[in-house]
Formats: C-alpha cells, structure tokens, sequence
C-alpha cells in the first residue's frame, strides 16, 4: 500500500524513541499534534507499525539462538500453525528455495536448546528435514530501518536513524538478566507505549519500579522501545535469506555486508551447508535483488553461497524472552 511522506517521517521518528510523547513526536516531525496523533492512530490500526522493545539475545548471559531452515511435505499449515504456537520461536516465515519454512528460536541455556531442538522441533507435523544455523554474534539488525530511509529518500526525505544506529546490542558487553528485567520486557511486548502504572499493575509491582527496570535495560544498551514495521506491507519488496561461506584462507569484514543498503541483517555463526553468515535482504524487486545477491555479495573475496530461501510471507515476529532459571548454588 502506498504510504505518505509524512507517515514514513512519523515511522522514522518512533524508530528512534517509540514511547516519546505525542508533543515530542509532532516537534520531531514539524507537524501538529492532532496529525501526528491521527498518523500513529492510522499506522498502528493498518498493522503497519507497532511499537515495541528489541533486544539482540546473545548480548544476554545464557541465552542461545538459531534459526532453522525446515522442509516440510503437505502439512505445512499445520506445521507453521505448531511453530507459531510456541512461545520460543519468535521469528516464522514461508519460503521458496532451500527450505520451505524459515524459524528463529530463542532459547534460555543451551540444555534448553538442545531440548527444543531434539523434541519440540521434530515434533512438527510433516517435517522431513531440519537444517540450523547457529548464531554466534549478531552484526547487524536494523528492524528495518534502512527500508524506510529508502522509502522517504525516494520522496526526497531522510530518515532520522541510520542502520548502524538501529542495531541494538551489537557492542556492548554480555549482560544477566533476572526474571523481573524479562518478565517486564515480555510485558512491553503487548504494548511497548503502555503507562508505567499499567506494566506496574499488570506485574504487580509500583510504577516508579517498571520506570527504573525501562531505564536500567536502555541505558545498558540491552533495550530500545521502537517502532517495527513489515517491509511487504510498506511496498512490493522482495524479501531473501543468503547463507554464505568464506574460503580460507580468505575472510570477510562485516563492515562490507553493512555497506549494502539492501542488508537489513546479518549473523555470524555455523551451519547451513557451511554458512560462516546468515544475512537478510530485502530488495526494491525481483531484479534488485538479484542485482544484490550478484553484484553485491557474491563479488565480495571468497564469499561462496551455500544456502538460499526467498520469503512469501511472514507469519511471525516477536520478540519475547523465556525467562531465566537459576541453577543449584552450591554451598561452601
């Protein structure tokens, strides 16, 4: 659907500080009140937008992460329908390629991982084959920040983040988190504008608590309350997933993948026929993105590709963390 210039500013401008007042955006903007209260109301009721709180998982003691690439044979409804019903996946998409289904999965300790993978992952109806890429540092992930700074620059705006700015907890150290930290993060993901006496309410505890917890997690760095968008309801993009290798004795500087407006993320990890990175993209069209993946990826010094799925349709995406368990202390 076609969207405005100054819906896209209002997008841009969440990006930045999701929870900022109503006052706060329409000065950021330079518009009034009542049109930045009516572009929120449109873009948010449309499915647009949402405002919530992003985190990167592996800059949290503990936690593992992986996204599996899943051949499935004539169920995949019911596959995608068992996928999305459990609460550690928090990424699904239907895809065209190397695999049929594309997951994220975000689990707490790496027994847990083990246990989803072994258990809860074979169990999926009519699975044939499961392929994991396991993630080991994030470089990049600009919750699509770059697709509305292309949309506005086509309207001769600019964007008020860039994609490197977007990127949450990519350098900063790992941090521990406790139940009350996740279980208010989790709660932001129902609505990351709510007030803090509703999170407060909600969680049982005071509103100046949940105010200290929001600013402990973002002054960390842990944490950023934005706004989210979905590229395929913003325009007719083309969304893919490129795994791809690098010969030795050659190696990549991630700086090149983040030089590539299209690459809107990119994890550095093992798997996928030998894929050192797992990078996606989201291209203007069909022949963009092949202009990408050739001239832009596969030209890069002993980059080789190993796996390749092209996205339908996106079935979900959240970010929600399971919570912590604490292990046996062992006394002196």
């Amino acid at each position: 659907m076609a969207i405005s210039a100054r819906d896209l500013k209002v997008v841009s401008a969440l990006q930045c500080n999701g929870r900022m007042t109503m006052q706060a955006l329409a000065d950021k903007v330079g518009i009034s009140v009542y049109a930045a209260t009516e572009s929120y109301r449109r873009l948010t009721e449309s499915n647009i937008m949402t405002i919530v709180p992003v985190a990167n998982p592996l800059s949290l003691a503990n936690y593992c992460q992986i996204l599996v690439g899943l051949r499935v044979n004539g169920h995949r409804d019911e596959a995608l329908a068992a996928l999305k019903s459990l609460p550690q996946v928090t990424y699904v998409v239907c895809a065209l390629g190397d695999a049929d289904i594309i997951a994220e999965a975000v689990v707490y300790s790496a027994e847990g991982m083990d246990r989803f993978l072994k258990h809860e992952l074979r169990s999926l109806p009519g699975l044939t084959r499961i392929q994991v890429f396991s993630c080991g540092r994030l470089v990049l992930d600009d919750h699509n920040v770059s697709v509305v700074n292309r949309l506005l620059a086509a309207q001769g705006e600019r964007g008020f983040m860039t994609k490197r700015e977007a990127s949450v907890g990519t350098d900063i150290p790992v941090h521990r988190l406790d139940a009350r930290f996740v279980h208010t993060f989790n709660q932001l993901q129902k609505d990351g504008r709510a007030s803090y006496a509703a999170l407060g309410e909600s969680l049982g505890v005071t509103h100046t608590a949940i105010r200290g917890r929001i600013k402990k997690l973002e002054d960390s760095g842990v944490m950023r309350i934005m706004a989210t968008v979905s590229p395929m309801r913003l325009g007719g993009f083309r969304q893919a997933f490129l795994g791809i290798g690098i010969k030795p004795p050659y190696r990549l500087d991630a700086e090149q993948l983040l030089d590539i407006d299209e690459v809107t993320y990119a994890m550095s990890g093992v798997g996928l026929n030998g894929a050192d990175y797992l990078i996606e993209i989201i291209a203007d069209d069909d022949e963009d993105l092949w202009r990408v993946v050739d001239e832009s990826i596969r030209s890069l010094p002993g980059v080789e590709q190993t796996w390749w799925a092209s996205t339908v349709s996106v079935e979900k995406e959240s970010y929600w963390l399971e919570p912590p368990r604490e292990g046996v202390l062992l006394d002196d």
